[in-house]
């Protein structure tokens, strides 16, 4: 298998572009980091913890100067908030590794008992010991669904690969710029594998 990201389809939006020996699945690229994860991950623990340090500190400097009442209570207002914030990170990943915990513990209090079972076990170091069939894959397209390739110049300065299927969908993928021949040979190595149906001639232009 052979992958080739962040490549932008029309239709489809972002996405990328697994390639086997004899078709290739399309899968959406997903978020690197969603929203949960920004607000109440690692990162957002560290610039809390920053924030709690830097607001203690203003406000012991602030009232060892003599500054005004209001920029102390600001700058501990700021540290109680944060110190809140920061307690709810804490509480929510320990609660999250608990409830994992629990679950596993579940699961294997449920499937012990079926251990003693061949049949279950058999399944079951098939299912670990064997590989998904790529054309079991969500977006999977055979090379003989391929009906024709086009190369084009992007008017943003980089490529577009047209793939059109035998249904007579077309597609638009638009690659990175380094990756854009790579991304056409690819789709071009199926084209050329598949065998084209008696009188629809597949439709076929070169790299330029």
């Amino acid at each position: 298998m052979y992958a080739i990201k962040g490549v932008n389809a029309t239709p489809g939006g972002r996405i990328t572009v697994h390639f086997h020996d004899h078709g290739y699945a399309v899968k959406p690229d997903q978020r690197e980091e969603s929203l949960a994860e920004t607000l109440l991950g690692e990162g957002a623990g560290c610039v809390t913890l920053l924030v709690m340090l830097a607001s203690l500190g203003a406000f012991t400097v602030l009232r060892k100067t003599g500054a005004p009442e209001a920029a102390v209570d600001a700058s501990m207002c700021v540290f109680l908030v944060a110190l809140c914030y920061g307690a709810l990170i804490a509480l929510l990943n320990w609660a999250g590794g608990v409830i994992a915990g629990i679950a596993i513990f579940l699961f294997a209090v449920a499937t012990f008992p079926a251990l003693l079972i061949p049949g279950y076990r058999r399944a079951l170091r098939r299912r670990r010991g064997g590989r998904r069939a790529p054309e079991s894959e969500p977006g999977w397209v055979p090379a003989a669904a391929l009906a024709g390739l086009w190369h084009q110049p992007d008017q943003r300065g980089g490529s577009v690969v047209t793939v059109q299927l035998a249904d007579g969908s077309v597609t638009a993928y638009v690659p990175a710029p380094e990756q854009a021949h790579d991304l056409y040979a690819r789709f071009d190595a199926l084209l050329r594998s598949a065998r084209p149906a008696p009188g629809q001639p597949v439709q076929h232009r070169s790299w330029r």
